[in-house]
């Protein structure tokens, strides 16, 4: 599954629509601004980078992260670490 599409299915599960991607297919910080408002999650999401936001969801949620498996150089998520996001808005929304 690419970033693109696994964006696409964390707006899915949240109700909204998904927000574009940045160049070169790297998520938008935007995605988990929306898991962060629309859960209710206390983050404050204009502070923390993509990779820490991204954490936190995770941690939220209990799902595990590793730094070295979800986080990128450049201050990006990889693929696997959206999938753990989208893990944990599954498990926050159940």
């Amino acid at each position: 599954m690419t970033k693109e599409q696994i964006v696409q299915q964390i707006a899915a599960r949240l109700g909204v629509e998904a927000p574009p991607m940045s160049s070169g297919s790297t998520e938008p910080k935007r995605i988990f601004e929306l898991v962060v408002e629309e859960l209710g999650l206390e983050l404050d999401s204009r502070t923390l980078t993509k990779p820490d936001l991204a954490h936190a969801i995770a941690d939220i949620a209990y799902v595990p992260w590793s730094v070295v498996e979800c986080e990128s150089s450049g201050g990006t998520v990889t693929t696997e670490g959206l999938q753990r996001v989208l893990k944990a808005v599954d498990t926050l929304r159940s």
